[in-house]
């Protein structure tokens, strides 16, 4: 017997019917942009340009702006298995084509947030490829734990991802109105029209297939939606509010030094606000769909913090 019989046939749902039509003009609208906005980190972004600008700056804040710049790099980096299993989901799901096309659209323009993040970070003072905190490597690979999602359909799935997108959107501009270098703004402003598409994709949808949801999934897609804002995003990505104290303190110094410079960095204690007044937009985006986003305790109770320990 030839030894490739005697290998493990590896089990995948039935693919077929491998479907082909478009169904809906808005989603493949988006697929359409996506392919005419492309851009190259590596070619598009003058790098050498940021290299004479940035090298007089001193030492400890080029290694704050490369430690933000290298924390953005491993969460780009983290949203690609994300999307990996969305586009299988998709592919065996038999979901429409442009459907699956924007998907494999929102992997590649990942993997190119990625690699402008960590560009950005070598050019500052060296991409860091680990977490120099041991939280941080304990808690990076959870941000994407599959439990959460396989629990949702593929449409809620993606509508809770989207919402982030948003909340990274409404971040990411104050971070490009931060940014006093040339560079670092063009590579907020083109991640920035990639996460636009993002955000629209949800939006749509929503609006097509929020009434399909029963109760019971609204109430659990609100629930996931603050799980995961709470348990992962306010751990040092969104914000530091999470942290342990000790790399709270730690983290929030540099990231506020990586601001202070304009390193296309928000300072910490502008992140709550500025999440607080997107979750605000977010809960009345939803409200029509009586999805319930419940309250975040650590940034809308009354016992938030007001201050992330920057100064400290």
């Amino acid at each position: 017997m030839e030894a490739s019989m005697l290998e493990e046939t590896v089990q995948n749902p039935n693919p077929y019917p491998v479907v082909a039509d478009l169904q809906y003009d808005d989603v493949w609208h988006l697929c359409l942009q996506a392919r005419d906005l492309a851009w190259d980190a590596a070619q598009d972004i003058d790098w050498a340009e940021l290299k004479r600008e940035t090298a007089e700056l001193p030492q400890e804040v080029r290694a704050a702006g490369a430690e933000w710049w290298s924390l953005r790099a491993w969460m780009e980096h983290g949203a690609t298995p994300y999307g990996c299993e969305r586009l299988r989901q998709a592919i065996y799901e038999h979901l429409p084509f442009e459907i699956k096309q924007h998907v494999a659209n929102f992997i590649m323009e990942e993997l190119r947030h990625h690699e402008a993040s960590f560009r950005i970070a070598d050019v500052l003072g060296g991409y860091q490829p680990t977490p120099k905190s041991d939280y941080f490597q304990m808690v990076i690979p959870r941000f994407h734990v599959e439990k959460e999602e396989r629990e949702m359909s593929f449409y809620a799935g993606m509508a809770v991802n989207t919402l982030f997108e948003q909340l990274s959107g409404e971040l990411l501009t104050a971070r490009f109105k931060n940014a006093r270098y040339g560079q670092i703004r063009k590579a907020c402003e083109l991640i920035l029209r990639d996460e636009a598409r993002h955000v629209q994709f949800g939006r749509i949808l929503m609006r097509r297939f929020f009434e399909q949801l029963s109760r019971e999934e609204k109430v659990m897609l609100g629930e996931k939606f603050a799980k995961k804002l709470r348990g992962s995003l306010l751990n040092g990505v969104y914000a530091v509010v999470n942290l342990p104290r000790d790399e709270r303190k730690r983290s929030a110094r540099a990231r506020a030094l990586a601001a202070e410079h304009g390193l296309g960095a928000t300072h910490p204690d502008e992140e709550v606000a500025i999440i607080v007044q997107a979750l605000a937009q977010i809960r009345a985006d939803v409200a029509p769909y009586d999805v319930p986003i419940p309250l975040i305790e650590e940034i809308e109770g009354p016992d938030a913090p007001k201050t992330t320990l920057a100064a400290e």
